[in-house]
C-alpha cells in the first residue's frame, strides 16, 4: 500500500497547491499524511517575529480543521532547527514506510540545502517529488542568452514573459476523493499572541480569495494610478497571504486574465502595473538562487561592503519608534508596529530615511521589517532594503535620495495617512502636516532628529567615497 507524506511549508492552502494536487491525485487507496515543520531557534536568528508566527499559527488551525473533516490528520511537529527537520523526515519515512513525499520548493539556501539533504538522505524505498509553487517560472528557468542568472529587472521581466508564452501557468486542480473525517491534531501554539493588530487579515482561503476577487473587480485598472496614495487602499494588500501561501501567483494572474479575457502580455498598463508586481517577486527568488550570498546577509554589490555605517543607537531607536520628527517616516514605522504591516510606497521612504539619511546599516532595517511584518519574505525583503540602501539590484543610484517631504507631498497631498497615524498632526491644516516644524509644532510631537538636505550630501559623499 502507498504512503504518501505531504510536507507543509508557507504553503497553507488546499486549492491551487502543486504538491497536494499531486499527493492526492489517483489517492483512492493510498495511506495520506501531512506535516508542518517549526524550526524555532533557526527562525528565531533569521528574526522572524511574533506577527509572522501568529499568522502561520492561524492559518495552520484553519488548515488543519480543513484536512480533518476531509479525512488527513496534519501535524505540527515543534523542532529547533533545518537539521532536526531533515532528521524528523528521514525517521519519520522509514519508520512509517512511506513510500512518496511531497513538498513544494523553497529557494532561501538553508532550505535548499535542507531539501537536498532529505532527498540525499532517504533511500530507494521513499520517492520525493518536489514542485514548483511559491512563483510562476522556477528561478533558473530563466537566464541570460549565455546561460547566467539575471542581476537587473527589465531584462529578466521580458525574458520572463516570453517564456511565459510557452509555459503551462494555469492553477492545479486537485481531483481530490474525501475520506471519512478525522479528529484534527492539537500542539502547542506558535506564538501566544502577535506584537500588532492583525484583526485585518483575512485567515482563510476563501476570505483571501474573496479578497483578491474584490482587488480584481474594483482596483486592477486603476492600480498604477492609486498604488502610491497610501492614504486610500489603491493596492491589493495581498502580500501577505502570498507569503504565508494563502494565495498563489497563478490564482492571482488567472483571475486578473479573467477578468480582462486577455493574456497578461496584452493588458493594458494600468492592469499590468500590478503583474509586474507579480514579476518582480518571480525576480526576487530567482536571485536567491542565482545569488546565494543574499541569503547570508551579504549585500547584492559587494563594494559596498565597504561603507562604514553610522549606526547611532538614539537616531535607530526614534526611527523604530516612529519619532524621527518627520510625518511621512513616523507614520509608516506606527503602521508598521501598530498593524503589522506597511504601504509599499511608504516602505521605500523609511528605508531610505535609514540608510541614506541616518546612514545606518541596511540590515538593522530589514531585519526590523522582518520582525513586524506578516508578509516577511527574505526574497522581497532583502530586495527592498537593499535598493533602498543602493546595495542591490537594479538598486537607486547612490546619489538618488529620496526627499521624505516632497514624497508626502506627492503621495498623500492632503496629509491624511499622516493624521491616521499620528494623531499629533491632526490639529494642523493638511497642508502643514508634512513639516510641522515650518509652523507652530504640535504638542507631544517631535522635531526632526536630522536635517534633511545635510544628511542627504552626507550620503552622497559616503557612497561616492567607496571603492569600485
Amino acid at each position: 500500500m502507498q504512503h504518501r507524506l505531504i510536507w507543509f511549508r508557507d504553503d497553507l492552502r488546499l486549492s491551487d497547491h502543486a504538491a497536494w494536487a499531486a499527493a492526492t491525485q489517483d489517492a483512492t487507496n493510498a495511506k495520506l499524511s501531512a506535516v508542518f515543520l517549526t524550526a524555532d531557534a533557526d527562525w528565531a536568528e533569521f528574526g522572524y517575529g511574533a506577527n509572522r508566527l501568529w499568522f502561520t499559527e492561524q492559518l495552520l488551525r484553519h488548515l488543519s480543521q480543513t484536512l480533518a473533516a476531509q479525512g488527513v490528520q496534519l501535524q505540527v511537529i515543534r523542532l529547533q532547527t533545518y537539521q532536526a527537520q531533515t532528521d524528523w523526515i528521514t525517521q519519520f519515512c522509514r519508520t512509517e514506510a512511506v513510500t512518496d513525499l511531497y513538498f513544494n520548493q523553497e529557494y532561501q539556501v538553508n532550505e535548499r540545502r535542507r531539501d537536498l539533504a532529505v532527498m540525499n538522505g532517504l533511500g530507494a524505498d521513499t520517492q520525493v517529488h518536489s514542485f514548483v509553487d511559491r512563483v510562476i517560472l522556477q528561478p533558473g528557468e530563466v537566464k541570460t542568452g549565455d546561460d547566467r542568472f539575471y542581476g537587473v529587472f527589465s531584462p529578466f521581466k521580458r525574458r520572463w514573459l516570453s517564456t511565459l508564452q510557452n509555459a503551462t501557468y494555469a492553477p492545479y486542480r486537485p481531483q481530490f476523493t474525501e475520506r471519512a473525517p478525522v479528529a484534527a491534531l492539537d500542539w502547542a501554539p506558535l506564538a501566544d499572541r502577535p506584537d500588532s493588530d492583525l484583526s485585518h487579515l483575512a485567515l482563510t482561503e476563501q476570505d483571501a480569495q474573496e479578497r483578491l476577487d474584490v482587488f480584481i473587480d474594483q482596483r486592477l485598472l486603476d492600480y498604477a494610478h492609486a498604488r502610491n496614495n497610501p492614504a486610500i487602499a489603491g493596492t491589493s494588500r495581498l502580500s501577505p497571504y502570498l507569503a504565508r501561501g494563502l494565495l498563489s501567483p497563478r490564482q492571482c494572474i488567472a483571475r486578473a486574465e479573467k477578468k480582462l479575457d486577455r493574456p497578461i502580455w496584452d493588458f493594458p498598463d494600468q492592469a499590468f502595473s500590478w503583474i509586474n508586481e507579480l514579476i518582480w517577486r518571480d525576480f526576487y527568488h530567482h536571485l536567491l538562487v542565482g545569488f546565494p550570498r543574499l541569503s547570508k546577509n551579504r549585500a547584492f554589490q559587494p563594494h559596498t561592503e565597504a561603507m562604514i555605517w553610522r549606526n547611532d543607537p538614539d537616531e535607530i531607536k526614534a526611527w523604530k519608534n516612529g519619532q524621527t520628527g518627520i510625518p511621512i517616516v513616523d507614520a509608516g514605522m506606527r503602521e508598521l508596529i501598530q498593524s503589522g504591516w506597511m504601504h509599499n510606497r511608504v516602505r521605500m521612504i523609511v528605508a531610505q530615511f535609514l540608510t541614506k539619511n541616518l546612514l545606518v546599516d541596511w540590515r538593522v532595517g530589514e531585519r526590523y521589517f522582518m520582525r513586524y511584518l506578516v508578509d516577511s519574505d527574505l526574497g522581497a525583503n532583502n530586495g527592498g532594503w537593499q535598493w533602498s540602501a543602493s546595495t542591490g539590484t537594479d538598486a537607486a543610484p547612490y546619489f538618488r535620495v529620496f526627499n521624505p517631504v516632497s514624497q508626502s507631498e506627492t503621495h498623500d497631498a492632503d496629509g491624511l495617512y499622516l493624521a491616521r497615524w499620528i494623531p499629533e498632526l491632526q490639529a494642523l491644516p493638511p497642508k502643514k502636516r508634512h513639516a510641522p516644524w515650518t509652523t507652530t509644532p504640535p504638542a507631544g510631537y517631535p522635531p526632526p532628529i536630522v536635517d534633511l538636505k545635510a544628511t542627504r550630501a552626507r550620503a552622497i559623499a559616503a557612497f561616492k567615497e567607496l571603492p569600485k
